[in-house]
């Protein structure tokens, strides 16, 4: 489940079940006995424990030097105070891995998907064998988060000053504070027992839940990842990521680099993510194809999550499609919903 030490693991996981945790078949806290919906309202910040989520440590002179010829994000600008979007990519310039790097005092944090750490670590590793840097699991740290209207308010209660600035990070006495792009979506990096201290406080008088409510922000946020069934499928643009900072054409040389430069200065296009939400409960697996009633693949799932009421996940989808979508010959009835970025070639 886990690269966490084991008296962490179990320190940690009795918290998150005595605050009523359900979890899914590999051990991750979903949601706290109830699925998330759509905050709104004044002050309808959603809290959440991101049980999904798992540290990766680079550290070392040589970690942020490293890192940058490694992603396609420019990493050097965590030199201020910025964290960053990344994807580690495949020669074809399609996301083998995505992450958040952030900075910290002797090197930088990678924040990943639980489930694609593993792919992480053994993909850098194959590289860093030149460099004065180590890459280790982080044994002891977890993340909270916090998203929507009144975020920030909700934070500076509980004694966490944030960055205003997109992407801003800041750290105070161990505790790193990430605003996750330019949307009202806060992540907190915390030893376990600062994170068990600062629970109630933003889960008090509000929607609180686990993984389901995480990803439900990302969706919200149109921040999209590889995981699990879509290594090598999309290049970075595809996922927006040249929109929210996690691509710099201009840092010079990483894999993949001159496929991802190609398709900006001489390429065309032609599907990008959107954020679509349909009736029911049923949630494709990412990398799922959309199909449409010819039976043409028109795109993928590249994440989703179910609310109380509907299925809401983000999808790569041709430019061209229109009308409906299909899953195994099923359709979706789905609608398309705004993203806070505006999609230049859509």
């Amino acid at each position: 489940m886990s690269a966490l030490s084991d008296a962490t693991v179990a320190q940690w996981t009795t918290f998150l079940n005595q605050a009523g945790a359900r979890r899914d078949q590999h051990g991750v806290a979903r949601d706290m006995g109830q699925a998330p919906s759509l905050p709104s309202g004044e002050g309808a910040a959603m809290s959440f424990a991101a049980d999904h989520l798992r540290l990766v440590t680079l550290r070392g002179p040589d970690a942020v030097t490293f890192l940058q010829g490694q992603v396609s994000a420019d990493i050097r600008d965590t030199g201020n105070g910025l964290s960053r979007l990344a994807m580690h990519l495949s020669l074809k310039g399609r996301g083998l891995v995505s992450m958040r790097v952030l900075p910290a005092e002797d090197g930088l944090d990678l924040l990943v998907p639980a489930s694609m750490a593993a792919a992480l670590r053994e993909r850098l590793q194959k590289y860093i064998v030149f460099s004065r840097a180590t890459l280790a699991d982080d044994c002891e740290r977890v993340v909270l988060g916090i998203a929507g209207t009144g975020a920030t308010d909700v934070l500076s209660g509980a004694g966490l000053p944030c960055s205003l600035s997109p992407d801003g990070c800041t750290v105070n006495n161990g505790i790193s504070l990430v605003r996750a792009g330019d949307t009202d979506r806060y992540l907190i990096i915390a030893p376990v027992e600062d994170a068990m201290d600062l629970w109630p406080a933003l889960a008090d008088d509000r929607q609180s839940g686990g993984a389901d409510h995480a990803i439900l922000a990302d969706i919200m946020a149109g921040e999209g990842h590889v995981l699990p069934g879509s290594e090598d499928l999309f290049l970075p643009q595809v996922l927006n990521y040249d929109l929210i900072e996690g691509v710099s054409f201009r840092k010079g040389c990483y894999t993949g680099q001159e496929v991802v430069a190609r398709m900006k200065f001489k390429g065309q296009l032609k599907q990008r993510m959107r954020r679509l939400t349909w009736p029911g409960d049923r949630l494709p697996s990412p990398g799922t194809a959309l199909r449409d009633e010819a039976g043409k693949a028109v795109g993928e799932i590249v994440t989703g999550v179910a609310s109380t009421a509907d299925i809401h996940a983000l999808a790569v989808l041709r430019h061209d499609h229109q009308g409906p979508l299909l899953v195994d010959g099923a359709p979706l009835h789905h609608r398309e919903l705004p993203l806070p970025y505006a999609l230049p070639d859509a």
